[in-house]
């Protein structure tokens, strides 16, 4: 079951407790276990036999007919981290014509349509509360946030902190068509069922006007959440990334990793922020959130299809407002006998979490002219 809500923060002292996991089979014990143990914002586990043998499957075993399959007007939500993308995600992506990188996909990036294809071939499938506890269950065909797959198809390191000003003039038509050709072969692996692609990562906020480059005819929505919030939970999400890390590496024999990973887009000033206050200071992601705002706004009149919500409205007017992001994106509404968006809508606004949130007169200090802009009072 999916909990959504307006903010949330376990405080620190609390006790949390591991979070049940569903497996449908022995195949997903088999083959899925360590995978969801070690979830993280980037596929950490090594190459192994099964990927060996996944490649080999997805090269010699396995026709992809690609001729009739074309890149039509793809969807992206474009938000900071922890402005409710994931809800907002998985909500588009219950509609029926939705195709998405599943996390399954995104665990085997060199090939996941042997991978999809075997998931759906020995139902493979676990359930759980992802590593960020904050009630969102994870499955190996729910959407995930690929960060890793498009720093590899925009050839940028995801631990850098530097701004990378990318126009479409700075790739090589064979990188341009290396990201049209996977995302067709994502759209091959629903077998027509689905024929819109959608999909979201924070870590896309810095390249809007790239996206829009290549892709002209895309959809893009932008996300925004109460600044209040949004920075204080960008500092969880510091916190539990990295906690996570240092487990996954000490189920490893590991110690600690060298230096932290900073899990907020790179926009041009991050790495001055993070030299001045440090990634786990509020000051840090309140200025953040106000570069995000200024910067979306300066670059959304060259963006064809663009459309803005607030975090807050979807979720006191769901209905109204998954049906007006349906219009934008020229989907027709899903039809009432569709349960899985229904249910999901049904679930919006439900609280699970408690608040532990401070340091507003912080972040208002700093994102004052921009919270009114968006009428958060």
């Amino acid at each position: 079951m999916h909990r959504y809500e307006l903010s949330f923060r376990i405080p620190d002292d609390a006790v949390v407790m591991k979070p049940k996991v569903h497996y449908t089979n022995l195949w997903s014990r088999l083959f899925a276990r360590s995978l969801f143990d070690t979830q993280w914002v980037l596929p950490l586990h090594e190459r192994n036999n099964l990927t060996r043998f996944l490649e080999w499957y997805e090269r010699h075993a396995m026709t992809l007919r690609l001729d009739g399959v074309r890149v039509d007007r793809p969807i992206f939500i474009i938000s900071l981290p922890r402005s409710g993308s994931s809800m907002l995600q998985d909500l588009l992506c219950a509609h029926p014509d939705m195709a998405y990188i599943t996390n399954m996909m995104y665990f085997f990036p060199s090939c996941f349509c042997a991978a999809e294809s075997l998931r759906k071939r020995l139902r493979i499938n676990i359930k759980g509360e992802r590593f960020l506890q904050d009630s969102v269950e994870v499955e190996g065909g729910s959407p995930s946030d690929p960060v890793g797959l498009w720093a590899a198809w925009l050839k940028q390191d995801p631990y850098s902190l530097e701004y990378a000003d990318c126009r479409l003039t700075d790739f090589a038509p064979a990188d341009i068509e290396r990201i049209r050709t996977d995302i067709r072969r994502i759209l091959w692996c629903f077998e027509g069922r689905a024929t819109r692609f959608e999909c979201k990562t924070p870590a896309l906020l810095p390249h809007l006007q790239l996206l829009a480059e290549l892709f002209p005819d895309g959809k893009f929505i932008h996300l925004v959440r109460d600044a209040r919030m949004n920075a204080n939970s960008m500092l969880k999400l510091h916190r539990l990334c990295n906690e996570q890390l240092d487990r996954i590496r000490s189920s490893h024999g590991l110690g600690p990793a060298e230096q932290a990973f900073v899990p907020y887009p790179r926009l041009p000033r991050l790495a001055e922020y993070i030299r001045e206050y440090g990634a786990d200071d509020i000051r840090t992601t309140a200025h953040l959130w106000d570069d995000a705002a200024r910067f979306i706004a300066d670059r959304r009149g060259g963006v064809p299809h663009f459309h803005e919500v607030r975090y807050e409205d979807i979720v006191s007017s769901p209905r109204a407002k998954l049906l007006e992001l349906f219009e934008f994106c020229e989907l027709p509404p899903p039809p009432p006998s569709h349960l899985p968006f229904w249910d999901k809508l049904a679930k919006v606004g439900a609280v699970h979490h408690t608040n532990a949130y401070s340091n507003f007169d912080i972040v208002e200090s700093i994102c004052q002219d921009t919270l009114k802009q968006y009428g958060y009072r």
